[in-house]
C-alpha cells in the first residue's frame, strides 16, 4: 500500500512567505526544528531544552498556517527521519524542511514513525529516492508514493509500544553509563585529594 492511501503527506509552510515583522498585526509563534528533532528521537539523556525560535506571521494567515499537534507525524525532507509529535510540541509552527503526514484511522502515527525510521525497506526506499539528485532532499510527491506494511491496528500498536519501551531503555543505559563515569571520576579526584594530605 501507498502512503497516500493511508494518510495526507502536505509540506510545511516556507518561511520567506509568510514571517513578518513585529507588530500588533503580528502574531508571534515557535517554530519546531532540526534541533528539537533529533534531541527527541536521541538516546542520550538530560537533554536541557533551549529556548524555542520564535517567528512572526500576519494573524491574517494563522488559520491557513501547518500548526503541530498531535497525530501528526513529520519527517525531516533532508535528514529522512519521523517523529510522532506528542504534546509538548503542540502549536508550534512547521517550516518546509518537514514533510506533513497526517495519518487516516487506519495507520498509528507510532508505528508510522517506527516503520520510516527503523524498516529496512523503508530506509532503501528513502535512500534509492535522494541518489542522484544536487541536493538531498525527498521530494512530498515520492512519500506520497512510499510503499508501507499495513498491519491490523492491534498489531500496529504493539510494534509501537515495542519501540518506545526500547527507546526508552536506550536512554535509561546511556544516562546509567553517564553516572558511571560521573561516579569514578569523584572517587578518582577524591582519593587523589586524600592521597596528597
Amino acid at each position: 500500500m501507498q502512503l497516500e492511501q493511508c494518510a495526507s503527506v502536505t509540506q510545511g509552510a516556507f518561511l520567506n512567505r509568510i514571517q513578518t515583522s513585529p507588530s500588533s498585526d503580528a502574531a508571534r509563534l515557535p517554530l519546531y526544528t532540526m534541533k528539537e528533532m533529533n534531541e527527541w528521537l536521541s538516546s542520550e539523556p538530560n537533554i536541557v531544552p533551549e529556548h524555542s525560535q520564535d517567528v512572526f506571521v500576519s494573524k491574517d494567515r494563522m488559520g491557513l498556517l501547518p500548526i503541530a499537534r498531535e497525530g501528526l507525524v513529520l519527517l525531516s525532507l533532508t535528514g529522512q527521519r519521523a517523529v510522532a509529535l506528542r504534546q509538548e510540541h503542540v502549536g508550534k509552527l512547521i517550516p518546509s524542511n518537514f514533510a506533513i503526514i497526517e495519518p487516516s484511522e487506519v495507520l498509528h502515527p507510532d508505528y508510522l514513525e517506527w516503520f520510516i525510521n527503523e524498516h529496512p525497506n523503508s530506509k532503501k526506499q528513502l535512500r534509492v529516492s535522494t541518489q542522484g539528485t544536487s541536493i538531498s532532499a525527498l521530494s512530498i510527491q515520492m512519500l506520497r508514493t512510499l510503499e508501507i506494511i499495513l498491519p491490523p491496528m492491534d498489531e500496529q500498536v504493539k510494534v509501537s509500544i515495542v519501540h518506545r519501551l526500547l527507546h526508552r531503555k536506550n536512554r535509561l543505559v546511556q544516562e546509567r553509563t553517564i553516572l558511571e563515569r560521573h561516579y569514578a571520576t569523584q572517587t578518582i579526584i577524591k582519593n587523589l585529594k586524600e592521597e596528597n594530605r
